[in-house]
């Protein structure tokens, strides 16, 4: 796969020791919500909405 766009994106990782364990990590990965799809979403139901009441 060919990639136009360099992708610059820092990835903020959490890493916690699991307890009663050794050497033993637990990485969490926290991302940011992608949000369009639902704003998509909601102009969609209410321009249903909209149409159904009118």
């Amino acid at each position: 796969m060919i990639f136009d766009k360099g992708q610059d994106i820092q990835r903020k990782l959490k890493v916690k020791p699991i307890a009663d364990s050794y050497n033993s990590y637990l990485v969490e990965e926290k991302e940011k919500r992608d949000w369009s799809g639902n704003v998509y979403l909601g102009w969609v139901a209410a321009i249903l909405a909209i149409a159904f009441f009118a």
